[in-house]
């Protein structure tokens, strides 16, 4: 399931980049025509003669990645930079498609009992791991044990499986789900990607080796590519895998080039060296314009299934957001709608709460907080934080209202956004101070709930059930020091608990909306989190990839099954 700590949002936003655009030359006898000005989600592009063609086998792609991956083990896993390389080394029981419908992968097929209490799924015969050993229930069974033992790490897996009652598998190609209650987020739960039991099978209680397998670094799976190699601080490099059950990938070879610096991405895309970029929203429109661009580029622009916020700490250690007041005063005094229109270029949508723009869990009826300093002061005020010595900084009890925020070193327009945002609270009094740390070590410190106040992005899962960010028992630290799920904040609220709880248990639409409904009022009175925006996600790719589509329900190019695969080259354009 994913549901996931994004370091940019799934896809491309991570890369958009403040630089000028231009596309190196393509392979080919003559150029082609200038494309159509972007493509539309779900529209496929092609090259004129090229679709209706059979696709072709071979070619490379090269992508970006802002920043090194932490793991390639699925289980433990729990940032979008990892999730970007191991989907195409491990396949899932079901993924969704560009609709956002469930497909079967590893399972062939599904079905859930009238009572909603059992889920069967029934395996595909013939799949082998990489090293030629045979994929069986038993591997589902292993993968499903890891993710609940609680010393291994699988902070965003294992709330998942919290309605499960018993998994087992009454043969090698079967595999039976019971439910402790009719759950309706079930089915998303087993968009997981399964790992091989032979190879990382450890005692229970002992997820250390689990967490720590060498093979973490050099994974073993069943997905359409095989791994070859990870250059620590350069690139991860894939194969097509030939035994592929669905058919061989067109795609002879996927490389991941890291590299966290915006004009190196820039410069990189121009000489050709990568097959993709994003692209900086204030040059969108002069991009769709400039026939050099197109003449090597598809563009796109489509929706997202990401959202960024600033998360405060409620565990108790910092006093400074106890009061839902104050909390409630920040969010009034960042210019959230400043940053899209100026620093976005408007490619982005004011966000309420935790849910999907547009989707059917979103309560329209909840308005995104309007920037207003003056109600944010009166606020703080009211709370008892007022300048008492004329520095310009509010004090309480002799303590300044001062705090630190967290960001990854690696997202650049992260940074952007603070800036305005820390000029924005100095304003009304606040200081916030800004400490840049290398993405591992920022997700370890959030996982541990080792900070004061952080910046990311929120990856909505398959489904809207909001219980890993929301729910109470998702602030919890395990014996290890991590968290049990990724409620980093350790927000509570009973009446959420329960709601929660509610919408997990209602199969009818209208019934799971209302409770949802009632959840977005309630996050936006509490304000556990500053909510931002969503964005709309630019990005071009080489024009010698044909069947290159965006999805309809926010996926972007590469998060939906089976997305890449279908992508192809042209003998005279490899």
């Amino acid at each position: 399931m994913r549901g996931r700590r994004s370091l940019f949002g799934l896809g491309l936003f991570g890369l958009i980049l403040l630089v000028s655009c231009g596309g190196a030359a393509e392979k080919g006898p003559t150029a082609p025509p200038p494309a159509p000005a972007s493509k539309a989600p779900g529209e496929a592009a092609f090259l004129p003669g090229y679709e209706g063609r059979a696709p072709e086998s071979g070619g490379t792609f090269t992508r970006p990645l802002p920043a090194e991956p932490v793991t390639l083990n699925p289980v433990v896993a729990s940032d979008q930079v990892s999730f970007l390389v191991y989907k195409w080394i491990f396949d899932p029981l079901l993924d969704m498609n560009e609709n956002m419908e469930p497909v079967g992968v590893l399972a062939e097929s599904w079905e859930t009992s009238p009572d909603g209490r059992t889920t069967t799924f029934h395996l595909r015969k013939g799949v082998k791991w990489h090293d030629g050993k045979p994929f069986t229930a038993d591997d589902v069974l292993f993968t499903y044990r890891a993710c609940m033992d609680p010393t291994v790490d699988a902070v965003n897996k294992r709330p998942t499986f919290g309605e499960v009652s018993s998994v087992e598998a009454p043969d090698p190609y079967t595999v039976r789900v019971a439910w402790k209650v009719p759950y309706a987020p079930g089915l998303a739960a087993w968009v997981l990607h399964v790992v091989p039991r032979h190879l990382y099978d450890f005692p229970p209680g002992k997820g250390a080796s689990f967490n720590e397998n060498p093979l973490n670094a050099r994974p073993v799976g069943t997905g359409p590519f095989r791994f070859v190699e990870w250059r620590r601080g350069e690139a991860v490099v894939l194969e097509a895998n030939p035994d592929y059950p669905r058919g061989r990938p067109h795609l002879q070879r996927l490389v991941f080039k890291i590299l966290p610096q915006a004009q190196t991405q820039l410069a990189a895309y121009r000489t050709g060296a990568l097959d993709m970029t994003g692209l900086a929203p204030e040059q969108w429109d002069e991009v769709r314009k400039d026939p050099r661009f197109l003449e090597s580029s598809w563009v796109f622009e489509y929706p997202s299934r990401q959202f960024f916020f600033i998360v405060w700490n409620l565990d108790g250690s910092v006093p400074l957001f106890a009061d839902r007041k104050v909390r409630r005063a920040l969010a009034l005094a960042l210019n959230r709608k400043g940053v899209v229109e100026k620093i976005l270029g408007g490619h982005g949508t004011l966000l309420s709460g935790p849910f999907y723009p547009g989707g059917w869990e979103y309560n329209p009826a909840v308005a995104p907080l309007p920037y207003d300093p003056a109600e944010a002061s009166r606020l703080l005020e009211e709370a008892g934080w007022r300048d008492t010595d004329g520095d310009g900084l509010r004090d309480r009890g002799g303590k300044p209202f001062s705090f630190e925020c967290l960001v990854p070193a690696e997202a650049d327009m992260f940074s952007r956004w603070l800036e305005v945002f820390q000029q924005d609270l100095q304003k009304v009094g606040v200081r916030m101070e800004v400490r840049k740390l290398e993405w591992g070590v920022f997700l370890d410190r959030t996982h541990r709930h080792r900070f004061e106040a952080y910046l990311s992005g929120w990856s909505l899962g398959d489904d809207p059930d909001p219980f890993q960010l929301l729910h109470s028992s998702q602030g919890k630290l395990l014996p290890s020091g991590m968290g049990a799920g990724q409620n980093d904040g350790s927000y509570s609220n009973p009446e959420v608990d329960r709601l929660v709880e509610e919408q997990q248990r209602a199969f009818d639409r209208k019934a799971r909306q209302r409770a949802l409904w009632r959840i977005h009022e309630i996050v936006a009175e509490d304000q556990p989190h500053a909510y931002l925006f969503a964005a709309t996600q630019t990005a071009a790719v080489r024009n010698r990839f044909q069947n290159v589509k965006a999805s309809r329900a926010g996926y972007g190019l590469f998060t939906w099954y089976p997305s890449l695969l279908e992508w192809w080259v042209p003998k005279d354009r490899q």
